[in-house]
């Protein structure tokens, strides 16, 4: 990829230009937001994976708060650590405590906090359904079964998953942008109000 910087680190820069710092992205966003850091997100490839991966990019500090991944039935994030999601109205922080167990914490709500043992229960879910472990009858901006958290026994961790393990949600479960991201095909993210999905188009080299 060749953007604006004409500059071959390996890494492809996403974002507004900044006068100030005289830096301009490879590829320029269009946003009105007049951010302290504009540099949004960065596209590089891992020769280890072999894999295009999504980082945030934010400039001279770390200001992850505008990247959101989405998680859908095709993209599933493993917890390996501490992760913010975005799912219907509410946001949720779940942490990987010791002994395979997770921590759930609803932070809209006071006093929500909740540890599962995958010994008791390997399933958490977040939903419109009364069934669900976190349950949003009265909010339709949930799904019946809006987000699930999932204990795999063969990698003793746990996995985020939009939806139930047969249907997706209706608007998806959004991660904050902390870390970096295997770039898979219809990957979408999330920057202020405009979303970006990325399509993947393998070589044939046969």
């Amino acid at each position: 990829m060749i953007g604006g910087r004409n500059t071959k680190d390996g890494v492809t820069i996403f974002g507004k230009s900044n006068n100030k710092e005289n830096f301009k992205p490879d590829f320029e966003l269009n946003y009105e937001d007049d951010l302290k850091y504009p540099y949004i997100f960065a596209v590089y490839y891992l020769r280890e994976t072999k894999n295009y991966c999504l980082r945030a990019y934010s400039g001279k500090e770390s200001d992850n708060r505008l990247l959101y991944v989405k998680l859908d039935n095709v993209f599933s994030l493993p917890l390996k650590q501490k992760e913010i999601i975005s799912t219907g109205n509410a946001i949720f922080e779940i942490t990987p405590i010791e002994n395979n167990k997770i921590e759930v914490c609803n932070l809209s709500q006071i006093d929500s906090k909740k540890i599962f043992d995958p010994n008791n229960i390997k399933e958490v879910t977040i939903g419109r359904d009364k069934k669900c472990t976190f349950s949003f009858p009265k909010d339709k901006s949930f799904s019946r079964c809006q987000t699930t958290f999932s204990f795999d026994d063969n990698k003793k961790e746990w996995i985020i998953i939009d939806g139930s393990k047969t249907k997706s949600s209706t608007n998806g479960t959004w991660v904050f942008g902390t870390h970096s991201f295997p770039i898979v095909d219809q990957l979408t993210i999330e920057i202020l109000t405009s979303k970006i999905i990325f399509t993947v188009r393998r070589q044939n080299n046969s």
